[in-house]
């Protein structure tokens, strides 16, 4: 294959790709304000440990919800800062606080967390929240709507990610953008293909009828990216889930500053992909390579380099529709507007986190709040 072809290929991938996330902004569709045709009970269920700069706002925010049924339990373990005591200051009827102890060998920490917090709830409705999110006085009654009307078993809200400063950017702008360029949620919803699934973890409401006959959070005891494990046994059990974007609803600032967003994603990229290293490997050297190839060629040619015509076509094509890709990203989910002109940063920090991640899980060098990410997975 001569090298036009090849950048007319590369063409070809972000076309395809631009389409994908032109479908999302229907696949992925804004948490809107709207109230549900019943208010069953709901249990808002968050674990911490460590978070003593997050649990009172955290709280209040969830205190301030305007739905009329439900309780807060906060579960929090091992935490060497003062989450404890923040927690404690805090009275209200609708909070209980638990103090755990430290998981049983088997179990990462949050998912021994999430268990025990769904053992200890009443509502029909599970919502587990990161202590990390924000939620709009409005948001429990939207999302309710969303998973009665639609008939969803677990419905599950991207929040609108807060970034403050330029290294959480180019980490934390990679998941909206794989969710909008890799997951065709329309194809999924219309063909109910299992194995395309994405969940986001920071807000999961879930039918308790559902969870339990899934198995919990104890099925999936020691998985380190429990949103996708979860959301891939309720879909393949057969159960409805929808994806929905938080907006002005549900926001979060995932992590404070470059190395806390770098040891996140470590911690969660290789596994995304199920620790399969050759697919994994070939996925992120060609989003790499693509995102700068095209690139290069075509300031090559704007200089004056003996690029043929045909070639630079194509590959002003393919960084054209890359840029758009990138743009659609950023509109939809409010992202800095500088963001699609970096975009060749963001993919080449991220290829260098992926061979972090994968370094991480092989060698079993993964840590995350200073306890390792890697435990022992066995049968129950």
């Amino acid at each position: 294959m001569s090298f036009e072809w090849h950048q007319w290929s590369l063409a070809g991938f972000f076309g395809a790709l631009f389409l994908i996330a032109l479908s999302n902004l229907w696949g992925i569709p804004r948490l809107r304000r709207k109230a549900p045709p019943d208010f069953p009970k709901v249990s808002i269920l968050i674990p911490m440990r460590d978070e003593a700069g997050n649990a009172k706002t955290a709280i209040s925010s969830v205190l301030a919800l305007d739905y009329p049924d439900f309780e807060l339990l906060v579960y929090e373990e091992g935490s060497v800062d003062a989450t404890w005591e923040v927690l404690k200051s805090v009275s209200d009827p609708r909070l209980r606080v638990i103090k755990g102890s430290a998981p049983p060998p088997g179990w990462t920490g949050k998912n021994w967390a999430c268990h025990n917090l769904a053992n200890e709830a009443k509502g029909e409705l599970l919502l587990f929240v990161d202590a990390d999110v924000r939620l709009e006085a409005q948001a429990l009654r939207a999302a309710v709507a969303e998973l009665l009307n639609g008939r969803y078993h677990m419905v599950s809200v991207l929040p609108h990610q807060e970034v403050g400063s330029l290294g959480e950017l180019l980490l934390v702008s990679l998941i909206p953008w794989s969710v909008m360029s890799f997951f065709p949620l329309l194809l999924v919803k219309a063909t109910r293909i299992i194995k395309i699934q994405a969940t986001v973890g920071q807000f999961i409401l879930v039918r308790r009828d559902a969870y339990e006959e899934v198995g919990g959070h104890k099925a999936i005891k020691g998985e380190v990216l429990d949103d996708f494990e979860l959301g891939w046994r309720i879909r393949g059990h057969g159960f409805r889930v929808g994806l929905f974007y938080g907006g002005d609803h549900v926001r979060c600032r995932m992590y404070r500053g470059f190395r806390e967003a770098l040891d996140g994603l470590s911690k969660n990229l290789f596994l995304v992909f199920r620790r399969r290293l050759v697919l994994f490997a070939f996925v992120w050297t060609f989003v790499l390579y693509s995102s700068w190839e095209p690139l290069v060629v075509s300031v090559a040619a704007g200089l004056g380099a003996p690029v043929p015509a045909g070639t630079f076509r194509a590959s002003l094509l393919a960084t054209s529709l890359s840029l758009a890709l990138w743009e659609i990203t950023t509109l939809r989910f409010g992202l800095p507007l500088y963001l699609p002109f970096i975009h060749p940063l963001v993919t080449a920090t991220a290829f260098a986190t992926a061979v972090r991640s994968a370094y991480w899980h092989l060698a079993g060098r993964g840590t995350w709040k200073g306890r390792t990410i890697h435990v022992e997975r066995r049968e129950s």
